[in-house]
């Protein structure tokens, strides 16, 4: 299953939560703590941008593709501090673990969420009119 087609059936699972056209771009995901991990307990957590948002998931599941039960925070891209820092991503007051093996999807929901942020790299459609 290529990429495309792993992000489409994680935007079908999200679709519940997500507004109308919106679709995932990228995904990470993790237990909801360092602790967790460690102790192999606790639940887990789906970071995902798209083209208007950025969302934190609460999942069952640590691993990857597991299906989001619920949304643990929502934010319009450029409205929250996006950062991957050791093993933690941070969106805002949110903090999930990243496996190592999830570092370069965590390192690109926050590329796209730091890219969007900035005047003009929103797609056209979704710009305000000057």
């Amino acid at each position: 299953m290529s990429e495309e087609q792993k992000l489409q059936r994680m935007t079908d699972w999200a679709g519940l939560f997500l507004e109308p056209g919106e679709t995932i771009r990228a995904a990470a995901w993790g237990p909801s703590s360092e602790l967790a991990f460690l102790m192999g307990v606790g639940s887990g957590r789906i970071a995902a941008v798209t083209g208007r948002h950025l969302y934190v998931f609460e999942s069952p599941l640590w691993g990857r593709m597991s299906r989001p039960r619920g949304v643990v925070a929502k934010h319009r891209i450029g409205s929250v501090r996006i950062r991957l820092r050791g093993w933690a991503l941070h969106v805002g007051d949110e903090r999930m673990a990243v496996h190592l093996h999830h570092r370069g999807r965590a390192r690109r929901v926050a590329a796209l969420a730091a890219d969007m942020s900035r005047p003009g790299a929103m797609p056209p459609e979704n710009q305000r009119a000057g």
